[in-house]
Protein backbone atom coordinates (compact mmCIF):
# COMPACT_ATOMS: atom_id res chain seq x y z
CA UNK A 1 0.00 0.00 0.00
CA UNK A 2 1.11 3.38 -0.44
CA UNK A 3 -0.14 6.74 0.04
CA UNK A 4 -1.01 9.41 -2.90
CA UNK A 5 -1.04 13.06 -0.93
CA UNK A 6 -4.08 14.78 -3.39
CA UNK A 7 -4.66 18.77 -3.07
CA UNK A 8 -8.16 19.31 -4.41
CA UNK A 9 -9.30 23.05 -4.91
CA UNK A 10 -12.86 24.01 -4.35
CA UNK A 11 -15.16 23.60 -7.49
CA UNK A 12 -16.57 26.63 -7.45
CA UNK A 13 -12.65 27.99 -7.67
CA UNK A 14 -11.94 25.96 -10.00
CA UNK A 15 -14.43 27.22 -12.15
CA UNK A 16 -13.69 30.80 -11.17
CA UNK A 17 -9.91 30.44 -12.07
CA UNK A 18 -11.05 28.78 -15.67
CA UNK A 19 -13.42 31.75 -15.85
CA UNK A 20 -10.91 34.51 -15.11
CA UNK A 21 -7.55 33.22 -16.45
CA UNK A 22 -8.14 34.40 -19.84
CA UNK A 23 -8.55 38.24 -18.06
CA UNK A 24 -6.30 38.00 -15.53
CA UNK A 25 -8.81 39.19 -12.08
CA UNK A 26 -10.83 37.20 -9.79
CA UNK A 27 -12.63 37.26 -6.78
CA UNK A 28 -12.39 35.92 -3.03
CA UNK A 29 -15.65 35.90 -2.01
CA UNK A 30 -16.21 32.39 -3.51
CA UNK A 31 -20.19 30.77 -5.03
CA UNK A 32 -22.37 29.88 -2.14
CA UNK A 33 -24.48 26.17 -3.30
CA UNK A 34 -26.88 24.07 -2.17
CA UNK A 35 -23.83 21.61 -1.30
CA UNK A 36 -21.58 24.01 0.76
CA UNK A 37 -20.45 21.31 3.09
CA UNK A 38 -18.14 20.09 0.45
CA UNK A 39 -15.73 21.79 3.23
CA UNK A 40 -11.86 20.81 3.80
CA UNK A 41 -11.32 18.78 0.84
CA UNK A 42 -13.21 20.91 -1.45
CA UNK A 43 -11.98 24.27 -0.59
CA UNK A 44 -7.96 23.44 -0.95
CA UNK A 45 -7.19 21.40 2.08
CA UNK A 46 -4.58 18.57 1.54
CA UNK A 47 -6.48 15.08 1.94
CA UNK A 48 -4.13 11.96 2.11
CA UNK A 49 -6.16 8.97 0.68
CA UNK A 50 -4.43 5.44 1.27
CA UNK A 51 -4.70 3.74 -2.32
CA UNK A 52 -4.10 -0.24 -3.15
CA UNK A 53 -2.70 -1.30 -6.06
CA UNK A 54 -6.36 0.11 -8.56
CA UNK A 55 -5.70 3.81 -7.64
CA UNK A 56 -9.27 5.52 -8.11
CA UNK A 57 -8.32 8.36 -10.21
CA UNK A 58 -8.76 12.15 -8.40
CA UNK A 59 -12.25 12.81 -10.53
CA UNK A 60 -13.68 9.59 -8.90
CA UNK A 61 -12.56 10.29 -5.24
CA UNK A 62 -13.66 14.12 -5.01
CA UNK A 63 -17.00 12.80 -6.40
CA UNK A 64 -17.28 10.09 -3.79
CA UNK A 65 -16.23 12.72 -1.00
CA UNK A 66 -18.86 15.48 -2.19
CA UNK A 67 -21.64 12.56 -2.58
CA UNK A 68 -20.85 11.82 1.13
CA UNK A 69 -20.85 15.98 1.88
CA UNK A 70 -24.11 15.89 0.42
CA UNK A 71 -25.85 13.09 1.73
CA UNK A 72 -24.46 14.49 5.64
CA UNK A 73 -25.50 18.27 4.87
CA UNK A 74 -28.95 16.95 4.15
CA UNK A 75 -29.41 15.13 7.24
CA UNK A 76 -28.10 17.67 9.06
CA UNK A 77 -30.54 20.05 7.23
CA UNK A 78 -33.20 17.34 8.19
CA UNK A 79 -32.43 17.18 11.65
CA UNK A 80 -32.29 21.22 12.48
CA UNK A 81 -35.77 21.01 10.35
CA UNK A 82 -37.20 18.37 12.91
CA UNK A 83 -35.90 20.62 15.81
CA UNK A 84 -37.14 23.65 14.80
CA UNK A 85 -40.87 21.83 14.08
CA UNK A 86 -40.62 20.44 17.88
CA UNK A 87 -40.14 23.71 19.06
CA UNK A 88 -42.16 25.35 21.89
CA UNK A 89 -42.44 28.16 20.41
CA UNK A 90 -41.39 29.92 16.86
CA UNK A 91 -39.05 33.22 16.85
CA UNK A 92 -41.04 35.81 15.42
CA UNK A 93 -38.23 36.90 13.18
CA UNK A 94 -34.96 36.70 12.48
CA UNK A 95 -31.63 38.47 11.53
CA UNK A 96 -28.17 37.14 10.14
CA UNK A 97 -25.01 39.53 10.39
CA UNK A 98 -22.84 39.42 8.23
CA UNK A 99 -19.27 40.76 8.16
CA UNK A 100 -15.85 40.23 6.63
CA UNK A 101 -13.35 38.24 6.46
CA UNK A 102 -9.92 37.38 4.53
CA UNK A 103 -11.54 35.21 1.90
CA UNK A 104 -15.16 37.21 1.98
CA UNK A 105 -18.25 37.70 3.79
CA UNK A 106 -19.38 35.14 6.53
CA UNK A 107 -22.61 35.05 8.45
CA UNK A 108 -21.46 34.52 11.89
CA UNK A 109 -24.81 35.52 14.24
CA UNK A 110 -28.31 34.47 13.88
CA UNK A 111 -30.09 36.75 16.10
CA UNK A 112 -34.02 35.50 16.93
CA UNK A 113 -36.53 37.62 17.97
CA UNK A 114 -38.88 35.78 20.46
CA UNK A 115 -42.82 36.42 20.77
CA UNK A 116 -41.94 37.02 24.54
CA UNK A 117 -39.35 38.40 26.49
CA UNK A 118 -36.81 35.30 27.81
CA UNK A 119 -34.12 36.05 31.44
CA UNK A 120 -31.66 33.72 29.78
CA UNK A 121 -30.52 31.54 26.84
CA UNK A 122 -28.34 28.01 26.33
CA UNK A 123 -26.50 27.31 23.95
CA UNK A 124 -26.07 23.83 24.91
CA UNK A 125 -28.91 22.49 22.51
CA UNK A 126 -28.53 24.89 19.66
CA UNK A 127 -29.25 24.01 16.45
CA UNK A 128 -28.49 26.11 13.41
CA UNK A 129 -28.38 25.37 9.48
CA UNK A 130 -27.95 28.16 7.25
CA UNK A 131 -28.43 28.16 3.53
CA UNK A 132 -28.62 24.52 3.59
CA UNK A 133 -24.97 23.75 5.75
CA UNK A 134 -24.88 22.91 9.90
CA UNK A 135 -23.36 25.46 11.88
CA UNK A 136 -21.34 24.99 15.18
CA UNK A 137 -22.96 27.40 17.43
CA UNK A 138 -20.22 28.76 19.69
CA UNK A 139 -22.47 31.30 22.25
CA UNK A 140 -25.89 32.02 22.73
CA UNK A 141 -26.94 34.93 24.46
CA UNK A 142 -29.52 37.46 25.40
CA UNK A 143 -28.98 40.80 22.60
CA UNK A 144 -30.59 43.63 20.99
CA UNK A 145 -31.75 43.32 17.40
CA UNK A 146 -28.31 44.06 16.20
CA UNK A 147 -26.81 41.13 18.09
CA UNK A 148 -25.40 43.37 20.87
CA UNK A 149 -25.05 41.68 24.36
CA UNK A 150 -27.57 43.26 26.90
CA UNK A 151 -28.08 42.92 30.74
CA UNK A 152 -31.89 41.61 31.98
CA UNK A 153 -34.40 40.58 30.62
CA UNK A 154 -35.24 40.81 26.42
CA UNK A 155 -37.41 39.27 23.03
CA UNK A 156 -33.99 39.11 21.00
CA UNK A 157 -31.51 35.89 21.27
CA UNK A 158 -28.66 35.85 19.47
CA UNK A 159 -26.28 32.42 18.31
CA UNK A 160 -22.59 33.31 17.34
CA UNK A 161 -21.54 30.74 14.72
CA UNK A 162 -18.36 29.43 14.21
CA UNK A 163 -17.12 30.54 11.01
CA UNK A 164 -14.64 29.73 8.57
CA UNK A 165 -13.02 29.40 5.41
CA UNK A 166 -14.34 25.89 5.02
CA UNK A 167 -17.79 26.41 6.85
CA UNK A 168 -18.18 30.59 6.53
CA UNK A 169 -22.20 30.64 5.78
CA UNK A 170 -21.37 33.36 2.84
CA UNK A 171 -24.38 34.50 1.72
CA UNK A 172 -22.76 35.96 -1.43
CA UNK A 173 -23.18 33.69 -5.08
CA UNK A 174 -20.44 34.18 -7.70
CA UNK A 175 -22.11 34.59 -11.39
CA UNK A 176 -19.98 32.41 -13.64
CA UNK A 177 -21.82 32.53 -16.79
CA UNK A 178 -22.86 35.89 -17.38
CA UNK A 179 -20.97 39.06 -15.37
CA UNK A 180 -18.30 37.17 -13.34
CA UNK A 181 -19.47 39.11 -10.27
CA UNK A 182 -21.28 38.88 -6.65
CA UNK A 183 -24.12 39.30 -5.67
CA UNK A 184 -26.52 38.60 -2.68
CA UNK A 185 -27.97 34.97 -2.75
CA UNK A 186 -31.69 35.38 -3.88
CA UNK A 187 -32.46 33.00 -0.54
CA UNK A 188 -30.68 32.72 2.25
CA UNK A 189 -32.77 29.69 4.63
CA UNK A 190 -31.95 29.36 8.47
CA UNK A 191 -33.53 26.55 10.36
CA UNK A 192 -33.33 25.62 13.76
CA UNK A 193 -33.56 25.78 17.52
CA UNK A 194 -32.15 27.05 20.85
CA UNK A 195 -33.17 26.78 24.50
CA UNK A 196 -34.35 30.05 26.49
CA UNK A 197 -36.09 30.85 29.69
CA UNK A 198 -39.03 32.13 29.91
CA UNK A 199 -42.07 33.24 32.09
CA UNK A 200 -40.51 30.59 34.69
CA UNK A 201 -40.10 28.03 32.49
CA UNK A 202 -37.83 25.96 29.79
CA UNK A 203 -38.81 26.51 26.09
CA UNK A 204 -37.18 25.91 22.71
CA UNK A 205 -37.51 28.53 20.49
CA UNK A 206 -37.43 27.43 16.22
CA UNK A 207 -37.14 29.46 13.48
CA UNK A 208 -37.27 28.41 10.12
CA UNK A 209 -37.25 31.10 7.68
CA UNK A 210 -35.20 32.98 4.39
CA UNK A 211 -33.51 35.93 6.14
CA UNK A 212 -31.50 36.75 2.87
CA UNK A 213 -34.00 40.08 3.38
CA UNK A 214 -33.76 40.42 7.10
CA UNK A 215 -29.68 40.77 7.27
CA UNK A 216 -27.15 43.90 8.59
CA UNK A 217 -23.70 44.17 8.06
CA UNK A 218 -22.31 46.37 10.99
CA UNK A 219 -18.91 47.13 9.86
CA UNK A 220 -20.03 47.66 6.29
CA UNK A 221 -22.43 50.17 8.02
CA UNK A 222 -19.63 52.18 9.10
CA UNK A 223 -18.81 53.16 5.35
CA UNK A 224 -22.12 55.36 6.16
CA UNK A 225 -21.75 58.12 3.83
CA UNK A 226 -22.71 56.44 0.62
CA UNK A 227 -23.93 57.97 -2.74
CA UNK A 228 -23.55 57.67 -6.39
CA UNK A 229 -21.61 60.46 -8.80
CA UNK A 230 -22.85 60.72 -12.41
CA UNK A 231 -21.39 62.04 -15.37
CA UNK A 232 -21.50 62.12 -19.30
CA UNK A 233 -17.67 60.69 -20.51
CA UNK A 234 -16.67 59.48 -24.17
CA UNK A 235 -16.51 55.74 -24.87
CA UNK A 236 -12.93 55.31 -25.53
CA UNK A 237 -13.54 52.60 -28.02
CA UNK A 238 -16.84 53.67 -29.67
CA UNK A 239 -16.12 57.68 -29.86
CA UNK A 240 -19.80 57.98 -28.61
CA UNK A 241 -20.95 59.79 -25.65
CA UNK A 242 -22.07 57.76 -22.23
CA UNK A 243 -22.89 58.45 -18.94
CA UNK A 244 -21.24 56.78 -16.19
CA UNK A 245 -22.59 55.96 -12.57
CA UNK A 246 -20.01 55.16 -9.71
CA UNK A 247 -21.06 54.27 -6.37
CA UNK A 248 -19.11 55.02 -3.71
CA UNK A 249 -19.31 54.55 0.14
CA UNK A 250 -16.68 56.34 2.95
CA UNK A 251 -15.79 55.66 6.28
CA UNK A 252 -15.66 58.91 8.27
CA UNK A 253 -14.34 58.58 11.72
CA UNK A 254 -16.01 60.80 14.49
CA UNK A 255 -13.03 61.67 15.70
CA UNK A 256 -11.32 63.09 12.71
CA UNK A 257 -14.24 65.71 11.37
CA UNK A 258 -13.89 67.42 14.84
CA UNK A 259 -10.19 67.53 14.89
CA UNK A 260 -9.78 71.10 13.11
CA UNK A 261 -6.83 69.29 11.02
CA UNK A 262 -6.74 68.23 7.76
CA UNK A 263 -6.40 64.57 7.59
CA UNK A 264 -5.49 61.89 4.81
CA UNK A 265 -7.86 59.73 2.70
CA UNK A 266 -6.93 55.97 1.54
CA UNK A 267 -8.71 54.97 -1.52
CA UNK A 268 -10.32 51.54 -2.05
CA UNK A 269 -10.64 49.92 -5.88
CA UNK A 270 -12.40 46.78 -5.93
CA UNK A 271 -11.32 43.18 -7.27
CA UNK A 272 -13.15 42.01 -10.92
CA UNK A 273 -16.21 40.27 -9.06
CA UNK A 274 -16.94 42.79 -6.91
CA UNK A 275 -18.55 45.19 -9.17
CA UNK A 276 -22.17 46.26 -9.78
CA UNK A 277 -24.11 48.63 -7.90
CA UNK A 278 -24.70 47.99 -4.05
CA UNK A 279 -20.69 48.87 -2.64
CA UNK A 280 -21.77 46.28 0.12
CA UNK A 281 -20.56 43.90 -2.30
CA UNK A 282 -17.30 45.96 -2.80
CA UNK A 283 -16.70 46.52 1.00
CA UNK A 284 -17.53 42.92 2.05
CA UNK A 285 -16.24 40.14 -1.32
CA UNK A 286 -12.38 42.17 -0.38
CA UNK A 287 -12.38 42.49 3.52
CA UNK A 288 -12.39 46.44 3.16
CA UNK A 289 -13.68 46.75 6.37
CA UNK A 290 -10.74 45.66 8.15
CA UNK A 291 -9.49 49.38 6.93
CA UNK A 292 -11.77 50.72 10.05
CA UNK A 293 -10.30 48.50 13.06
CA UNK A 294 -8.15 50.20 15.23
CA UNK A 295 -4.81 47.94 14.24
CA UNK A 296 -4.83 50.30 10.74
CA UNK A 297 -6.46 53.57 11.82
CA UNK A 298 -4.17 54.06 14.55
CA UNK A 299 -1.22 53.63 12.27
CA UNK A 300 -2.81 56.82 10.60
CA UNK A 301 -1.75 60.27 12.43
CA UNK A 302 -1.88 63.91 11.88
CA UNK A 303 -0.34 66.56 13.68
CA UNK A 304 -2.36 68.41 15.78
CA UNK A 305 -5.03 66.21 14.98
CA UNK A 306 -6.62 62.52 15.98
CA UNK A 307 -5.26 59.73 14.64
CA UNK A 308 -7.10 57.81 11.44
CA UNK A 309 -7.83 57.93 8.33
CA UNK A 310 -11.02 58.65 6.03
CA UNK A 311 -11.33 55.53 3.48
CA UNK A 312 -13.32 55.87 0.10
CA UNK A 313 -14.29 52.70 -1.87
CA UNK A 314 -15.51 53.67 -5.12
CA UNK A 315 -17.23 50.64 -7.16
CA UNK A 316 -17.62 50.40 -11.14
CA UNK A 317 -20.65 48.92 -12.48
CA UNK A 318 -18.69 46.53 -14.50
CA UNK A 319 -14.87 46.44 -14.24
CA UNK A 320 -12.61 48.60 -14.05
CA UNK A 321 -10.73 46.82 -16.67
CA UNK A 322 -13.46 47.41 -19.26
CA UNK A 323 -11.88 49.52 -21.87
CA UNK A 324 -15.59 50.23 -23.42
CA UNK A 325 -17.17 47.27 -24.46
CA UNK A 326 -18.14 45.63 -21.15
CA UNK A 327 -16.07 43.02 -20.77
CA UNK A 328 -12.92 42.36 -18.64
CA UNK A 329 -9.31 43.04 -20.74
CA UNK A 330 -5.85 41.84 -20.09
CA UNK A 331 -4.92 44.91 -19.10
CA UNK A 332 -3.43 46.69 -22.35
CA UNK A 333 -5.74 49.59 -22.48
CA UNK A 334 -7.60 52.43 -20.94
CA UNK A 335 -10.29 52.15 -18.93
CA UNK A 336 -13.46 53.51 -19.91
CA UNK A 337 -13.96 54.65 -16.54
CA UNK A 338 -10.63 56.75 -15.99
CA UNK A 339 -12.36 60.35 -16.28
CA UNK A 340 -14.72 59.03 -14.29
CA UNK A 341 -13.13 57.86 -11.48
CA UNK A 342 -10.91 60.81 -11.23
CA UNK A 343 -14.48 62.82 -10.93
CA UNK A 344 -15.81 60.94 -8.20
CA UNK A 345 -13.09 61.31 -6.17
CA UNK A 346 -12.34 64.70 -6.61
CA UNK A 347 -15.54 65.62 -6.12
CA UNK A 348 -15.58 63.87 -2.87
CA UNK A 349 -12.65 65.45 -1.91
CA UNK A 350 -13.74 68.61 -3.06
CA UNK A 351 -17.07 68.13 -0.62
CA UNK A 352 -14.97 67.02 3.01
CA UNK A 353 -12.27 70.36 3.12
CA UNK A 354 -10.85 68.58 5.56
CA UNK A 355 -9.18 66.22 3.28
CA UNK A 356 -5.25 66.74 2.79
CA UNK A 357 -4.54 66.82 -0.84
CA UNK A 358 -1.19 66.18 -0.05
CA UNK A 359 -2.16 62.77 1.61
CA UNK A 360 -4.55 61.29 -0.44
CA UNK A 361 -3.32 57.22 -0.93
CA UNK A 362 -4.69 55.25 -3.56
CA UNK A 363 -4.82 51.28 -3.46
CA UNK A 364 -6.74 48.03 -4.97
CA UNK A 365 -6.71 44.63 -5.71
CA UNK A 366 -6.42 43.14 -9.12
CA UNK A 367 -8.74 45.01 -11.58
CA UNK A 368 -8.31 47.27 -9.16
CA UNK A 369 -4.56 46.73 -8.72
CA UNK A 370 -4.67 47.69 -12.71
CA UNK A 371 -6.68 50.86 -11.88
CA UNK A 372 -4.79 51.92 -9.36
CA UNK A 373 -1.54 51.54 -11.60
CA UNK A 374 -4.03 53.26 -14.79
CA UNK A 375 -4.91 56.20 -12.79
CA UNK A 376 -1.57 56.67 -11.50
CA UNK A 377 0.03 56.95 -14.69
CA UNK A 378 -2.97 59.56 -15.97
CA UNK A 379 -2.73 61.59 -13.07
CA UNK A 380 0.80 61.39 -11.72
CA UNK A 381 0.66 64.67 -9.40
CA UNK A 382 -2.13 63.85 -7.50
CA UNK A 383 -1.67 60.84 -5.36
CA UNK A 384 0.74 60.76 -2.03
CA UNK A 385 1.56 57.31 -2.77
CA UNK A 386 0.01 54.10 -4.25
CA UNK A 387 -0.40 50.61 -3.12
CA UNK A 388 -1.65 48.14 -6.23
CA UNK A 389 -2.38 44.74 -4.84
CA UNK A 390 -1.75 41.76 -7.46
CA UNK A 391 -1.81 44.33 -9.80
CA UNK A 392 -3.24 43.14 -13.25
CA UNK A 393 -1.88 46.47 -15.82
CA UNK A 394 -0.08 44.50 -18.28
CA UNK A 395 3.72 45.24 -19.27
CA UNK A 396 2.87 44.08 -22.66
CA UNK A 397 0.28 44.27 -25.30
CA UNK A 398 -1.78 40.94 -25.43
CA UNK A 399 -2.41 39.36 -29.28
CA UNK A 400 -5.95 40.44 -30.68
CA UNK A 401 -7.60 38.90 -34.19
CA UNK A 402 -8.74 40.88 -36.69
CA UNK A 403 -12.49 41.44 -34.98
CA UNK A 404 -10.61 43.08 -31.73
CA UNK A 405 -10.58 40.02 -29.87
CA UNK A 406 -7.80 38.41 -27.34
CA UNK A 407 -6.64 35.01 -28.89
CA UNK A 408 -5.92 32.67 -26.52
CA UNK A 409 -4.11 29.52 -25.66
CA UNK A 410 -4.56 26.32 -23.56
CA UNK A 411 -1.93 25.73 -20.89
CA UNK A 412 -2.35 22.98 -18.57
CA UNK A 413 -2.16 23.60 -14.91
CA UNK A 414 -2.38 21.97 -11.51
CA UNK A 415 -6.56 22.28 -12.32
CA UNK A 416 -5.78 20.28 -15.05
CA UNK A 417 -5.78 23.32 -17.88
CA UNK A 418 -6.88 26.85 -18.16
CA UNK A 419 -6.85 29.14 -21.24
CA UNK A 420 -5.16 32.45 -21.24
CA UNK A 421 -4.36 35.33 -23.77
CA UNK A 422 -1.39 35.54 -25.46
CA UNK A 423 1.06 38.47 -24.63
CA UNK A 424 3.10 40.09 -27.81
CA UNK A 425 6.49 41.65 -27.85
CA UNK A 426 5.05 44.77 -28.00
CA UNK A 427 5.15 46.77 -24.43
CA UNK A 428 2.06 48.20 -22.98
CA UNK A 429 3.99 49.50 -19.96
CA UNK A 430 5.96 51.86 -22.16
CA UNK A 431 8.96 53.64 -21.00
CA UNK A 432 7.25 56.69 -20.69
CA UNK A 433 4.57 55.36 -18.16
CA UNK A 434 7.62 54.00 -16.16
CA UNK A 435 8.79 57.51 -16.33
CA UNK A 436 5.50 58.82 -13.97
CA UNK A 437 5.25 55.98 -11.77
CA UNK A 438 8.76 56.25 -10.87
CA UNK A 439 8.07 59.78 -9.46
CA UNK A 440 5.08 58.06 -7.39
CA UNK A 441 6.05 56.14 -3.68
CA UNK A 442 4.70 53.05 -4.13
CA UNK A 443 4.48 49.50 -2.80
CA UNK A 444 3.61 46.85 -4.53
CA UNK A 445 2.44 43.55 -3.05
CA UNK A 446 1.99 40.15 -4.89
CA UNK A 447 2.50 36.43 -4.17
CA UNK A 448 4.66 34.53 -6.34
CA UNK A 449 1.92 31.03 -6.69
CA UNK A 450 -0.91 33.84 -8.39
CA UNK A 451 -2.64 31.79 -10.92
CA UNK A 452 -4.89 34.72 -12.04
CA UNK A 453 -2.42 37.30 -12.85
CA UNK A 454 1.03 35.90 -13.21
CA UNK A 455 3.32 38.18 -11.37
CA UNK A 456 6.04 37.50 -14.23
CA UNK A 457 4.09 39.12 -16.70
CA UNK A 458 2.69 41.97 -14.76
CA UNK A 459 4.08 43.81 -11.86
CA UNK A 460 7.51 42.00 -11.49
CA UNK A 461 9.05 43.66 -14.97
CA UNK A 462 6.82 46.50 -14.41
CA UNK A 463 8.62 47.05 -10.91
CA UNK A 464 12.29 46.15 -11.86
CA UNK A 465 11.64 48.53 -15.17
CA UNK A 466 10.94 51.28 -12.02
CA UNK A 467 14.01 50.73 -10.16
CA UNK A 468 16.37 51.11 -13.46
CA UNK A 469 14.47 54.24 -14.33
CA UNK A 470 15.91 55.43 -10.61
CA UNK A 471 12.41 55.23 -8.63
CA UNK A 472 14.05 55.46 -4.84
CA UNK A 473 10.52 54.96 -3.02
CA UNK A 474 9.19 52.45 -4.05
CA UNK A 475 9.02 48.88 -2.46
CA UNK A 476 7.40 45.36 -3.11
CA UNK A 477 6.02 42.65 -0.47
CA UNK A 478 6.59 39.18 -2.59
CA UNK A 479 5.06 36.21 -0.51
CA UNK A 480 5.51 32.71 -1.12
CA UNK A 481 1.79 31.89 -0.55
CA UNK A 482 -1.54 33.29 1.12
CA UNK A 483 -1.52 31.45 4.36
CA UNK A 484 -4.63 32.17 6.18
CA UNK A 485 -5.04 33.85 9.64
CA UNK A 486 -9.12 33.93 10.00
CA UNK A 487 -8.61 30.41 9.13
CA UNK A 488 -4.89 29.95 9.95
CA UNK A 489 -5.16 26.55 8.45
CA UNK A 490 -6.45 27.56 4.88
CA UNK A 491 -3.56 27.94 2.15
CA UNK A 492 -5.81 30.38 -0.47
CA UNK A 493 -5.29 30.95 -3.93
CA UNK A 494 -1.95 33.06 -4.53
CA UNK A 495 -4.01 35.62 -6.28
CA UNK A 496 -5.31 36.76 -2.52
CA UNK A 497 -2.82 38.60 -1.15
CA UNK A 498 -5.16 41.19 -0.45
CA UNK A 499 -5.77 39.20 2.68
CA UNK A 500 -2.15 40.31 3.31
CA UNK A 501 -2.72 43.49 3.07
CA UNK A 502 -5.98 43.79 5.34
CA UNK A 503 -4.78 41.46 8.11
CA UNK A 504 -1.97 44.13 8.44
CA UNK A 505 1.11 41.56 7.48
CA UNK A 506 2.63 43.25 4.82
CA UNK A 507 5.68 44.02 6.83
CA UNK A 508 8.99 43.71 4.97
CA UNK A 509 10.26 44.02 1.17
CA UNK A 510 12.27 42.71 -1.38
CA UNK A 511 15.86 44.02 -1.93
CA UNK A 512 15.63 46.75 -4.85
CA UNK A 513 19.31 46.38 -5.56
CA UNK A 514 18.81 42.73 -5.95
CA UNK A 515 16.12 43.20 -8.31
CA UNK A 516 17.43 46.18 -10.23
CA UNK A 517 20.67 44.20 -11.33
CA UNK A 518 18.74 40.90 -12.00
CA UNK A 519 19.30 39.10 -15.45
CA UNK A 520 16.92 35.76 -14.39
CA UNK A 521 14.14 34.83 -15.43
CA UNK A 522 12.60 35.71 -12.00
CA UNK A 523 13.82 39.34 -12.16
CA UNK A 524 16.04 38.76 -8.72
CA UNK A 525 12.66 38.27 -6.37
CA UNK A 526 13.07 35.84 -3.38
CA UNK A 527 9.47 35.15 -2.49
CA UNK A 528 8.79 34.80 1.12
CA UNK A 529 6.43 34.54 3.99
CA UNK A 530 7.96 36.61 6.76
CA UNK A 531 6.29 39.51 5.92
CA UNK A 532 7.01 39.57 1.86
CA UNK A 533 10.83 40.12 2.23
CA UNK A 534 13.79 40.42 3.59
CA UNK A 535 14.61 43.87 4.98
CA UNK A 536 12.31 47.16 5.95
CA UNK A 537 10.86 49.30 4.01
CA UNK A 538 12.87 53.06 4.62
CA UNK A 539 13.00 56.54 3.34
CA UNK A 540 14.36 60.01 4.50
CA UNK A 541 11.57 59.49 7.42
CA UNK A 542 12.91 56.62 8.81
CA UNK A 543 12.52 52.73 8.45
CA UNK A 544 8.62 51.29 8.72
CA UNK A 545 7.10 48.32 10.06
CA UNK A 546 3.92 47.80 7.77
CA UNK A 547 2.82 49.10 4.45
CA UNK A 548 0.40 51.78 6.17
CA UNK A 549 3.03 53.05 8.63
CA UNK A 550 4.98 53.82 5.07
CA UNK A 551 2.04 55.39 3.75
CA UNK A 552 0.82 57.43 6.64
CA UNK A 553 4.43 59.01 6.35
CA UNK A 554 4.39 59.81 2.53
CA UNK A 555 3.17 63.11 1.50
CA UNK A 556 3.40 65.50 -1.47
Amino acid sequence: MRKKLIKSMAVATAAMMAAVSMTGCGSSASATTSTEAVSSEAKGAETEVSTEAAEPTEESTMDAEAEKAEKEAKEAEAAAVSAAEKADMQAAAGTIVVDGYEWGPGVDKVVFELPEEAESADAAKAVINTNHVEREVSEVYLSDEKGNKTEGSSKYVTAVLKTSYENSGSPFVYDFKVTMMNDWAETYPVIGALTVAAGGETKTVGINQDLINSRIAPEAELFADRDSFSGKYKNPMTGEEEEITLQRGAYEPEALADDGAKNPLLIWLHGQGEGGTDIEISLLGNEVTALTRDEIQSQFTTEGGADGTYVLAVQTPTYWMDGGDGTNSSGDLISRYTEALMDTIDDYVKNHPDVDTNRIYLSGCSNGGYMTVNMAIQYPDYWAAIAPNCEAYAYNVYERDADGKYVSKSVGNAMGGAVVNVPTDEKWMTDEKIEKLAKIPSWFLASADDSIVNPLQYELPTYQALLKAGAKNTWFSYFENIQGTDSPEAVYLGHWVWAKYFNNEVTKVQDPEKIKEASDENFGFTPSNDGGGSMQASDENGTYNTIFEWMNAQSK
